[in-house]
Formats: structure tokens, sequence, C-alpha cells
């Protein structure tokens, strides 16, 4: 089916060998001889065939999803292997990009029957750690400082999660993470020549230089979250309450009600939940003190 038509990009991300008919911010150049996801320009349908869950800005099925972003462009994904982009003449590539390596791959994570978590990934001191939270949560900066400290990225916003081997893994998704200007002067990193990705937005694309090409089991799953106190708090999580987090935390969980993606879904969260530690890490949410949460996840590992 794609045999005839020309890609002139070829990218590794999220463990997939992946063609491109269009360019992709922050994704890892790769050469390989057999492709996993193809990446088409064209037109996209005006909606699905057979609706199960719909939003604003989108539909779903479990094989099919289509996300429109205004001022940007359509994407149609489909099948676990294909997306078909339709950008907007206006939009840069920073924009087109910022929705297909995150929503879109997210969506197409779950059609692969795989666990996308709404999450980023580093390995500190030899241990890897997934850090989710809720967008605003600060798990980006805290991966960023993660790294300042002498950590290594695996993954920035969405992080999947396969279950192949003896325990829950990390595939490394691409060596680059969309961070706001306010995190940016936090960490001290100058902004000249970072790539915005959205020309309205304070947020950019920032190349990371240490990044982990190794899918990598994971030791620890913190969950950022905030509280009007002034402390902050770590408790770990027991029982259903993990369970319950994960599902909070999966990368657009919306997208799958009523679907047989549910029901894969339940079962590869439950799997995580039993075999991984999970900590609630909740900070003032008047102060967002890096040196003091990575000092705690320090002592805490």
């Amino acid at each position: 089916m794609f045999a005839k038509k020309k890609y002139p990009y070829s990218y590794r991300a999220y463990g997939l060998n992946i063609l491109s008919q269009l360019p992709v911010t922050g994704f890892e150049p790769a050469s390989f001889e057999t492709a996993d996801v193809h990446i088409h320009k064209g037109p996209v349908p005006e909606n699905l065939g057979n609706i199960i869950n719909q939003g604003v800005l989108y539909q779903s099925n479990e094989s099919e999803f289509l996300l429109r972003m205004e001022n940007v462009g359509a994407y149609y994904v489909r099948n676990g292997n294909e997306i078909i982009v339709q950008p907007t003449n206006t939009a840069s590539t920073g924009e087109v990009s910022a929705f297909l390596t995150g929503t879109s791959f997210g969506a197409l994570m779950h059609q692969k029957k795989l666990l996308p978590l709404h999450a980023s990934t580093v390995i500190f001191k030899e241990k890897c750690l997934v850090i989710a939270g809720i967008s605003g949560a600060g798990k980006t900066t805290l991966a960023a400082a993660l790294i300042k400290a002498g950590g290594t990225l695996v993954a920035d916003d969405v992080s999947v999660i396969d279950f192949s081997g003896e325990k829950p893994a990390v595939h490394p998704a691409f060596p680059t993470i969309k961070i706001w200007e306010d995190s940016l002067k936090h960490l001290d990193i100058n902004i000249t020549d970072l790539e915005p990705v959205r020309g309205e937005l304070k947020k950019y694309y920032l190349p990371v230089n240490k990044f982990n090409h190794i899918y990598t089991a994971i030791s620890h799953i913190y969950i950022l979250n905030t509280h009007n106190r002034p402390e902050l708090e770590i408790k770990s999580l027991q029982g259903v309450d993990k369970f319950r987090i994960l599902k909070k935390h999966t990368y657009f969980f919306r997208g799958i009600p009523k679907t047989g993606l549910e029901k894969n879904h339940f079962i590869l969260a439950n799997k995580l939940a039993v075999k991984t530690p999970i900590t609630l890490l909740t900070r003032p949410n008047r102060e967002f003190n890096t040196e003091k949460i990575v000092k705690a996840i320090s002592e805490n590992l």
C-alpha cells in the first residue's frame, strides 16, 4: 500500500521506524529497512464513519482517530501504522509537529495496544523514573532539572510503556523536550535560537544531548501534583489507588472508552500498577523549587 509513495524523511521514535512525507521537529533521523509507521501529507476525512467517542476537537473509535486543530491542521490516525496530516497553509513545521509527536502518536499507541502515559521519563542515578502529571503540573520542568543534575532523557510528555520483557519498560521517544519560557529561565537555560512550538505560546523545543536510546525497565513512577500547603509531601500509593492514578494519567484516555482499547488499557494499567512502585509527589502550587524536589527524589530512591 505504501511502496509507491515517496518519503524524504525517516525517523526512529517511541521504539518505531517511521517514514514521513513531512519533516518532524524533534524526531531523530534513522536508517532502516522496514517501517512500522507511515506519515502522509494529504486530505483527511471530514468525519469518521463510526464515531464512538468525540469531543470539540476529536473523534475516535478502536482503529481510527481524527483531530482538528484550528490554524494548524487536521490529523487522521488509523490502524496503528498510518498518520495522514492536512496542515494549513500558515502553520509552521514546529506547530504541525507538536500535535503529530504528541496527540497523534498517543492515539496511535493506543491503537497498537501499548500504554501511553502523560509523563516524562528520565534515567537518574541509574534508575528509570517516570514522572506523570496533568498539563501544567511541571513534569517536563522536573525532567529537565533531573537532566541538568546528571540524568538522561528517555521521553518527554508521552511515555510509551511496553510489557514484552520481564518488567514494564519505556521506549525511547526522541531527544527533544517541549518546555515553557518560564521553566527555561528557572533552569537558567538560554532561549536564544530555540524553535518555538507555536507562535502565540512562549513554549520552545529544547534539544537534549543526554538521550537514552535503549528500551529501559521502569524503576519508579512519580505522580507530580500541587496543593495549597507550604511543604513538599511524598506519599507511597498502594492497591487500587495505583490503578486509579495510572488511569487518570493515561495519555488521551478519553478517546478509548467503550472500545476494545478500554479493556486492553485496563489489563496493561493493572500490570503496571502491580509491578511498579508509585509515589505521589505533591509540591506547593506557589513555589516550584526543583532543587528541593530533585533532592527529595534522590533521598526517596
